[in-house]
């Protein structure tokens, strides 16, 4: 039994509630209620949570010495010594393997869009991530694809306005995420922890990640007011209550890391926290009420 929630670690399969994003687009689409288009977009989900455990491994492999030292990572299956470099390797050539099965049944679009995926991912964990805010560009591009793979797996149009907030909202919390690493795990001045950043990049990477997300909560208000989607929502004006909303979850969840509150993911964060829960499910309500309520105001 232990050794089976090893393997759940080592693959991170909490990690796996990112890659719902690409559901979105036939959340917001005339599509919704397609049965059809939900069992495609259900194949293309479990590629790609094969796909990101394959990348886990490998950047586990990769960060492993740093891993061993650091305070939280070091409980790791590869760090701790559970798993060896060569069976956790092989694991990631299965895992990856099966991942490409699965987008070849998708389509040959949605593949070549993983298999993108992918390599981008890894260019970061070899790379990228060592490369100071380009990384955080990289990881909310990384979330994009998600959303724009989503699209391309059941041949749906995918709206600016969504791609734009999705930029926006993902490079917030990518920034985030740094400012958390920075704030609890940089030793000291000019001292590295494995990113391209210094302590001093605190006041910088928080000046720019709550504007980004503030950001996006105006592009959401702008596509809302894009005469386009009122023909699939029963209650459009419904959707305005997004933005009050959305501006107290950002609010909320970066007062929490400025004030000490260690967030080493943002999305799995959310997915404990009592208050994004909250949220989570008011926004659910909202958007039912607007697609198919019959209220008036």
């Amino acid at each position: 039994m232990h050794a089976v929630f090893q393997v759940i670690k080592l693959i991170r399969v909490h990690q796996w509630s990112k890659n719902l994003l690409i559901f979105v687009p036939l959340i917001v689409s005339p599509q919704l209620e397609n049965i059809i288009l939900w069992r495609e977009l259900l194949t293309a989900f479990f590629a790609f949570n094969f796909c990101a455990s394959a990348g886990y491994i490998i950047n586990d492999i990769v960060d492993l010495p740093r891993d061993q030292i650091h305070q939280i990572k070091r409980s790791r299956p590869l760090a701790s010594g559970f798993f060896s470099i060569n069976i956790a390797a092989s694991f990631a050539i299965f895992l990856l393997s099966i991942s490409i099965y699965l987008g070849i049944l998708v389509g040959k679009v949605f593949c070549i869009a993983l298999i993108l995926y992918f390599l981008i991912a890894q260019a970061y964990t070899l790379k990228l991530k060592q490369v100071h805010i380009i990384d955080c560009i990289i990881l909310s591009f990384l979330y994009m694809m998600r959303i724009i793979a989503g699209a391309l797996a059941i041949s749906l149009d995918l709206s600016v306005w969504i791609l734009s907030f999705s930029l926006f909202f993902f490079f917030s919390f990518a920034l985030l995420k740094r400012y958390s690493e920075l704030l609890h795990h940089a030793p000291g001045s000019n001292t590295l922890f494995g990113r391209g950043y210094v302590k001093e990049d605190l006041p910088l990477v928080l000046n720019m990640g709550l504007p980004s997300a503030l950001i996006s909560i105006l592009i959401i208000g702008l596509y809302i007011n894009d005469e386009k989607i009122y023909s699939f929502y029963s209650e459009p004006k419904l959707l305005f209550l997004f933005l009050p909303i959305l501006l107290i979850w950002v609010c909320s969840i970066w007062s929490r890391a400025i004030r000490g509150i260690e967030i080493n993911d943002p999305i799995s964060f959310a997915l404990s926290d009592k208050t994004s829960i909250l949220i989570f499910l008011t926004s659910g309500l909202i958007f039912l009420l607007a697609r198919y309520g019959e209220v008036t105001i």
